[in-house]
């Protein structure tokens, strides 16, 4: 045999080896797309079954879960927002997103759920460390479980808001199930969720349920201290005058473990420090200024989700400044809105929905039992040692006049 016959044989078998892998590929890839027809198959069944016992369960309650106005609704999620979620709870490591702090969460909705209609209005989500989702809007609740053949795979689905009756959650040893029209629908273990999540999702699903949309000051001083572990909630108690009551409290950039962290009451903040078992107090009368701007923390920047990104709060008294670099922008937003609810003389401020990348302000006339014209000094004071500036010495100095 010549060497051209060796090359040409070497070439037929080099050319038949690689017609027989590209046939062995595409045996297989016709194999995977079998099987995978096969699962989508499976999925879908299984997701339609489901949706069919959603919306068809053995015993129907007299009413669906929302019978109020979506107005309504979106008002009360909201407060609840406001009044009982946020405090105390965790923002880097919640498990719920609620209106209309649902930002972050949009983004992977529309993925997640391709039926989702940017006009319905977003409510709450719920999504586990798995990726198993419940988000309930004005319209439909959709959810985003594990298939239990293979929890590789998710089944997708949703049911009308007509056809949602109760959504519950257990607790139990190992495991918190949230259930839908008494239906099991997200099995996640205990450990990844917060207690206070459970607690507060808990609460929530109670007052929608019960049209029990008006939330006062009683009700926010008690479930914030519910919410707090028992440690916590005796250093809280222990710095609490008579007839004093919490409003809110966040924990030190998101952190239960955090060496800091800020309540408000309902008469002044509190910067407690509990590495030093120390604490500072700025009653709201006493503050002429609270401003808030980013932070300059690099290693924490999170500006790309809205509201995440750290602040630095600045607190002005007569007599200090201080910086608190612990709060979140959502967090020092909450603040301030809290200054500006007990400060009646309190001069307008940037609304809630102003861009966290803005510098957030509000000023408050400086009510004391002091005499004007001694605290007209002490503002002089201030001035010359640049912590207040002009305008807001002439401003103080004009109201202070105004009372003699």
């Amino acid at each position: 045999m010549g060497l051209k016959d060796l090359f040409k044989d070497v070439t037929d078998l080099a050319k038949e080896s690689i017609d027989s892998i590209q046939a062995d590929l595409a045996l297989k890839k016709e194999e995977q797309e079998r099987l995978r027809a096969e699962m989508d198959q499976r999925i879908k069944t299984y997701t339609d079954t489901l949706v069919e016992q959603l919306v068809n369960p053995p015993e129907v309650p007299a009413q669906s879960l929302i019978n109020a106005s979506d107005d309504e609704v979106l008002k009360f999620t909201k407060d609840f927002n406001d009044k009982l979620l946020m405090p105390a709870n965790s923002p880097v490591s919640t498990k719920i997103s609620l209106h209309p702090d649902d930002e972050k969460a949009l983004k992977n909705v529309t993925k997640t759920f391709p039926g989702y209609n940017l006009e319905e209005k977003f409510l709450f989500q719920f999504r586990d460390d798995k990726g198993q989702t419940l988000l309930l809007t004005t319209s439909n609740l959709y959810f985003k479980i594990v298939f239990p053949e293979n929890q590789s795979f998710f089944a997708v689905g949703s049911i009308p808001r007509e056809k949602l009756f109760c959504i519950t959650i257990n607790q139990g040893d190992a495991h918190c199930t949230i259930l839908v029209n008494q239906i099991s629908l997200i099995t996640t273990p205990v450990e990844e969720v917060k207690a206070i999540d459970i607690i507060t999702l808990t609460e929530y699903l109670k007052r929608l349920g019960g049209n029990d949309f008006a939330i006062d000051d009683n009700q926010v001083d008690s479930f914030i201290a519910a919410k707090l572990d028992p440690t916590t909630r005796e250093i809280v108690a222990g710095f609490l005058e008579p007839g004093e009551k919490l409003v809110y409290f966040a924990w030190g950039l998101g952190s239960l473990v955090a060496k800091k962290f800020i309540t408000c009451t309902s008469q002044r903040i509190v910067l407690y420090d509990r590495e030093l078992n120390s604490k500072k107090s700025f009653p709201y009368d006493q503050i002429l200024s609270l401003t808030t701007q980013p932070s300059t923390v690099s290693f924490l920047d999170l500006s790309l989700t809205l509201g995440m990104n750290p602040n630095d709060t600045e607190i002005k008294t007569i007599d200090a400044i201080e910086t608190i670099s612990i709060l979140y922008a959502r967090e020092a937003e909450r603040v301030i809105q809290i200054y500006q609810a007990h400060t009646p003389d309190a001069a307008t401020a940037a609304t809630p929905e102003h861009s966290p990348a803005e510098p957030l302000q509000t000023e408050a006339t400086e009510q004391t039992a002091e005499d004007p014209i001694a605290m007209i000094e002490k503002l002089a004071g201030l001035k010359e040692k640049g912590i207040i500036s002009e305008e807001e010495f002439n401003q103080k100095k004009q109201e202070l006049l105004a009372k003699l």
